[in-house]
């Protein structure tokens, strides 16, 4: 039998990655799913291929490019990279961030005056990594843009899967969301939490920055515990009330208004890209 065909999915973190690995990549006919628990970028996963063309998928967060370059390396696979405009990326983020129990402004999170942010500008350039893949693996990544499933699913889809020549069971679709909401006054009783009892260094790392120095059970282990501890937290404000709040907002509007200026031509580069993308493969 003659190696599979492989695609490799990556994302940045709400960038819809989980949406799509839960709902749309199990409905694909024609392509076997590799799902994405306990899968590891290693050689040994080529013991579950059972199939002429693989769909695998592994969120990497800011460990994108490395994540590129080692599924190119192991599998050899064509890359797919979803993705979302910058500054509804970036808030998300953020707002992840401080659910997780950090206390950083968002100012801080990405600072677009000096660079000093727990995101650095580079990581938010979409083009830059698409031509990272290019370079890398030799081929156009796929790229998917979360907005264009937002204002047309069906279109988005069919373009998906003529891009790996395989079709969908529309019945096996799921629009269910799969990321729990957290309210505003949630978010910011958090962060008001984290002003007094987290320390300044553990406000300025980023879940993706740890774990390569420490052993990873315990890394895994501390990541569990602070999820427990977040998710009962944010379940217990929901009843605080509301003048317990600051009148600090969250995310301030022309924070946001700022990112989408400072990304503008990298955004309308990544659209003329997937438009060009579709054309060719109709």
């Amino acid at each position: 039998m003659s190696e599979p065909i492989t695609f490799f999915h990556v994302g940045y973190a709400r960038a819809a990655s989980t949406f799509l690995q839960k709902s749309v990549f199990p409905a694909l006919r024609g392509i076997q799913y590799i799902p994405r628990n306990r899968f590891r970028v290693r050689e040994s996963e080529k013991k579950r291929f059972n199939a002429d063309k693989i769909l695998m998928s592994r969120e990497a967060g800011l460990r994108i490019y490395s994540r590129c370059d080692e599924a190119f390396k192991v599998f050899g696979s064509r890359i797919v990279i979803s993705l979302r405009r910058h500054d509804s990326l970036i808030a998300s983020n953020y707002r992840l961030h401080v659910k997780r129990g950090h206390s950083t402004r968002f100012k801080q999170y990405l600072d677009l005056e000096n660079d000093q942010g727990v995101w650095k500008q580079q990581q938010l350039e979409f083009m830059r990594l698409i031509r990272h893949v290019e370079k890398t693996t030799g081929q156009k990544p796929i790229v998917l843009i979360f907005e264009d499933y937002i204002e047309n699913p069906t279109a988005y889809i069919d373009a998906f899967c003529r891009a790996l020549q395989c079709s969908i069971d529309q019945q096996a679709l799921s629009s269910e969301p799969v990321h729990k909401s957290y309210s505003d006054k949630q978010l910011r009783l958090r962060r008001q939490f984290a002003d007094r009892f987290a320390n300044n260094s553990f406000n300025q790392k980023s879940p993706e920055s740890s774990g390569a120095k420490h052993n990873r059970l315990i890394v895994f282990l501390k990541r569990r515990s602070l999820l427990w501890v977040s998710a009962w937290f944010m379940f217990l404000v929901k009843f605080a009330p509301d003048s317990w709040i600051s009148d600090e907002p969250l995310i301030e509007h022309i924070e946001l208004n700022r990112v989408r200026d400072f990304y503008r031509d990298d955004w309308q580069a990544c659209v003329d890209y997937v438009a060009q993308q579709n054309k060719s493969i109709r």
